[in-house]
């Protein structure tokens, strides 16, 4: 099933040491079936860690030790930082609701603060469950813009990176992580409070905290189901935010879309796409030998089983290579003489088989698929006759069973409300996608929307930036980012005639 991987999917090797590019083939996550365990970062500066358990904090007055989903830490000294003028960290950790701890960040400029914002399950029922969302912020100065970030999946709380948006206006970064995912879920969750509206809200009552303290213009960005993630949040709280920059964003039509899979039918050459076609096939024709090299992996495959998790992997293959890759890899498509180790090697780069842990991990994102979000129609035309499980790549069968976890059908009206809102009424809305990712089959139509745009990264994939448009929609992209946000502090750069993501090395991506 492919799935919308936010920063782990849309990494740059410009957002933060480490992290690997839309080409890597290490360190990747795939929407469609790549995902990994490694810290990735995103174009508007998420970054994602795997779950962990018992992890401490230290700042420089407090250490916490065990976060937990229901209960918040506490810290063990709440002494002032300055014995005057109360210190940021201090006005922060005073939030109702609110813990802090302060982490080392290479980030010149900037200091790095981990945080739990205690959130209701569900915004309508007064005094029943909560959970604790985890963020994560980069402060610059009170008076500087904040970029709150929506991720659409976990976030890595340990460490943090800029991203595009907060770069190019020197601005304040608040990364927050999608409700349910990771640790951000109560101890008993309600599947059911897992919806478009309850995780705008989640955003609103955080930016509603702070805003108190950084009163200064307010952008909201995202990449992919973080892109969702800001839009679904500027249609119910249009006020809170100046400006919305959603990345690689899909609107689907309903639950299963074959706007993307027409949209594939168009990419590269038709020597490519039979290549691709071909390698399927042999993915599945050697089922024993892709198997044994499933079981060498220090994963497992006991969930859904190994055979579904392979024929997943090769029904998405074509959908992954035009997400991450480009034409210029048509050339390394194993052909049926290739080898085994040579056809894994490709499947393990392109479309890698899911473990457990990371079904785990996105299975909140399958919820919303099913529910509300859609997602794709899976083409199974090519390898039909190779199936033992035809129909099974769907996002309702990876959700683990379990009490309150059987998903209602599908229901369109959320996302269509959303669409149709944004075209109508939306105002101030960057939307930013790669030609070739077949995501941009589903690309948010502006309409009668205010100052709004919408740009196609040329030959990008579903890792484009403002930094990959043509030099005109570039140009455009910039002035409406600092104009939202009131200054347009390292935005130059971006538009002096270098390579622009060499150019935009200096600014510490």
């Amino acid at each position: 099933m492919r799935f919308s991987y936010h920063s782990l999917a849309i990494v740059s090797v410009l957002a933060g040491a480490g992290c690997e590019g839309p080409g890597a083939t290490t360190g990747q996550a795939s929407e469609t079936g790549a995902a990994t365990t490694t810290t990735t970062t995103s174009g508007t500066g998420e970054t994602d860690e795997t779950a962990t358990t018992g992890e401490t904090t230290t700042t420089g007055e407090t250490t916490t030790s065990g976060e937990s989903s229901g209960e918040a830490p506490t810290t063990t000294d709440t002494s002032t930082t300055t014995g005057g003028e109360l210190d940021i960290l201090e006005q922060l950790a005073a939030i109702d609701g609110m813990w802090v701890g302060e982490l080392p960040t290479p980030i010149a400029g900037y200091r790095l603060f981990t945080m739990l914002y205690e959130q209701p399950a569900d915004h309508d029922a007064e005094g029943g469950p909560i959970f604790n969302q985890r963020m994560t912020l980069l402060h610059r100065d009170v008076d500087a813009p904040m970029v709150i970030v929506t991720a659409g999946y976990n976030i890595n709380t340990k460490s943090a990176a800029l991203g595009e948006p907060a770069t190019m206006v020197a601005a304040n970064q608040l990364t927050v992580e999608h409700r349910f995912f990771d640790k951000s879920r109560p101890s008993m969750p309600d599947w059911t409070d897992l919806d478009i509206r309850q995780a705008a809200t989640d955003h609103h009552r955080i930016a509603a905290a702070l805003q108190p303290l950084y009163a200064g213009r307010w952008l909201a960005t995202g990449a992919s189901k973080g892109g969702l993630a800001a839009l679904y949040f500027r249609r119910f709280f249009p006020a809170d935010v100046d400006g919305t920059i959603a990345y690689v964003a899909p609107y689907s039509h309903g639950e299963y879309d074959a706007r993307y899979e027409e949209f594939i039918a168009t990419l590269g050459d038709e020597a490519c796409r039979q290549a691709l076609r071909d390698v399927q096939r042999e993915v599945l024709l050697r089922r024993p030998a892709m198997l044994d090299r499933m079981a060498g992996q220090a994963a497992t495959y006991e969930l859904f089983g190994a055979d579904e998790v392979l024929e997943t992997a090769a029904l998405d293959l074509p959908f992954a290579f035009w997400q991450y890759q480009t034409a210029s890899l048509c050339a390394s498509v194993p052909a049926p003489a290739a080898s085994d180790d040579e056809v894994w090697a490709f499947l393990k780069k392109v479309s890698e088989p899911n473990s457990d842990a990371d079904l785990l991990r996105v299975e909140p994102y399958y919820w919303q698929s099913a529910t509300q979000l859609g997602g794709i129609f899976v083409d199974e035309a090519a390898v039909a006759d190779l199936l033992l499980f035809p129909g099974f790549n769907t996002a309702r069968s990876f959700i683990v069973p379990g009490p309150g976890k059987t998903p209602g059908p599908h229901d369109p009206a959320p996302a269509q409300d959303v669409a149709d809102w944004l075209a109508t009424e939306g105002e101030r809305l960057l939307l930013i996608y790669g030609e070739n990712d077949p995501w941009t089959a589903g690309a948010f139509e502006l309409g009668d929307a205010a100052d709004s745009y919408l740009f196609h990264a040329p030959g990008g994939n579903h890792g484009a930036l403002i930094a990959d448009l043509a030099d005109a929609d570039r140009e455009q992209a910039v002035a409406a980012v600092e104009a939202w946000a009131g200054t347009g502090a390292r935005s130059d750069g971006m538009l002096r005639p270098a390579p622009i993501r060499e150019t935009l090395r200096q600014f510490g991506w």
